[in-house]
């Protein structure tokens, strides 16, 4: 490796990576130390930050419009490839009940919120963060969607469990958003600035709930299905993601933004719907952890020869 590209490596480890990994460190260690219930942070992010986020952002942010909808496809595409071929391998491993819907949840779920939009907004800055917010919108709304769908297969309750996904605060932020764009009807001078405040320390404290929820996993429990998933989602989801946003026409910024979206690790929230209706949740656990460990070493690799 040239000089050159070792200066372009250690600029991503220390402008985009040390970041996010101080951060996510520093709430490990507030859950290791001090025994911080990572829950209630969580819903605060969840029910106030995350929205707000949201909303500001859709009415802040410059969005050209083919762009969107090609990042759109484009997540619609690489929902449904990965999400079969998730089916498909649970099928031909034997995987039944809990595990098999957990194993596809896993796959289709993304850690693109707390995240990978950090991580977008210090490798490609505001323009990435734009695109990466609409990848993040997509996967919460469709992919939370399936998901629970998925984790609840045998129960009674699934229309009450999607009508209840379509009621997620960020959906609901996501629906006032662009209602508030396209009427022009929206909060003003100190109301605004305090929602777009609020918007704005989502970031850090997703990667605050990130490092905690790290801290209280245990990967020993299923370990083969683990490695399973980790290649599944950390190693071809990369792959599977380079193909398509070239099929879907997607190009320089929007083109790096989508490809690292699909290729992030398992979504913490995904331990939150398996705990929720039991389906395989220290699988789901060991998932998160593994991926996100996986993660530091595919995710600078990926950024070298996207940036």
């Amino acid at each position: 490796m040239s000089a050159d590209s070792l200066r372009s490596l250690g600029d991503i480890l220390y402008q985009v990576l040390l970041p996010i990994i101080l951060m996510a460190g520093a709430g490990f260690l507030l859950r290791r130390k001090i025994d911080l219930d990572p829950r209630s942070v969580n819903r605060i992010v969840y029910f106030v930050l995350s929205p707000c986020l949201v909303y500001a952002s859709i009415l802040t942010l410059e969005f050209n419009p083919d762009i969107t909808g090609r990042s759109i496809l484009f997540a619609a595409l690489d929902m449904l490839v990965l999400g079969g071929a998730a089916y498909w391998l649970t099928r031909r491993w034997g995987y039944q009940g809990g595990l098999a819907s957990a194993f596809i949840i896993t796959t289709i779920l993304m850690n693109n919120g707390n995240y990978g939009l950090p991580l977008n907004l210090f490798a490609f800055g505001e323009t990435g963060f734009a695109y990466a917010l609409v990848l993040f919108m997509f996967n919460a709304m469709f992919g939370g969607a399936i998901s629970i769908y998925l984790a609840i297969r045998g129960h009674d309750n699934r229309l009450a469990a999607l009508k209840r996904t379509l009621m997620q605060p960020i959906i609901l932020a996501m629906l006032l958003g662009v209602i508030s764009r396209f009427t022009h009807i929206a909060p003003t001078g100190s109301l605004f600035n305090m929602i777009d405040m609020a918007g704005k320390a989502a970031i850090p404290v997703f990667l605050l709930v990130l490092g905690m929820t790290l801290a209280q996993t245990d990967i020993r429990a299923n370990v083969k299905p683990v490695l399973q998933l980790t290649t599944l989602r950390m190693f071809v989801s990369p792959l599977v993601a380079l193909a398509l946003a070239s099929v879907v026409g997607l190009s320089g910024v929007a083109y790096s933004v989508a490809v690292l979206q699909a290729s992030m690790p398992t979504a913490v929230n995904s331990i939150v719907i398996t705990n929720e209706f039991d389906a395989a949740p220290d699988f789901t656990a060991g998932a998160v952890l593994m991926t996100t460990l996986a993660s530091l070493v595919t995710l600078p690799i990926l950024l070298f020869f996207l940036r």
